[in-house]
């Protein structure tokens, strides 16, 4: 949270429009999370043995518990920087079509019934 605030003060401060800041926050927060927690997959820890292998962070999270509060704050999180992203920019139309396909795709990525799920086959190796 404090990392996305001050991902906004520096876009901010970089593009004097705060509005347009939030929309680069919620699209950069967007491509690096998916990429984190549900493209890559494995442990860095080598003492799991291979245990987590085909499994990606979101996936590892909680033991593959669904609706914890860990998950509950990290679906949260996309769905509040669309929030601001849309408010800061006036609703226009092209900023908020691509948010929101950022945060359909965030929020699929993160159902329960998505867990260990790839589409079409892609990302199964």
């Amino acid at each position: 949270m404090c990392l996305v605030f001050l991902g906004w003060l520096a876009a901010s401060a970089t593009l004097g429009d705060p509005g347009a800041a939030w929309t680069v926050v919620h699209l950069t927060h967007g491509i690096l999370t998916f990429y984190l927690f549900h493209w890559m997959k494995g442990s860095p820890v080598a003492a799991d043995q291979g245990k987590y292998d085909a499994l990606t962070f979101w996936e590892q999270l909680d033991d593959g518990v669904q609706n914890t509060a860990t998950r509950k704050f990290l679906t949260a999180l996309p769905a509040a920087t669309f929030a601001l992203a849309s408010h800061g920019s006036d609703y226009s139309a092209q900023p908020l079509g691509l948010n929101l396909v950022v945060l359909l795709v965030l929020l699929v990525a993160k159902l329960p019934a998505m867990h260990t799920v790839r589409l079409f086959g892609i990302n199964r190796w």
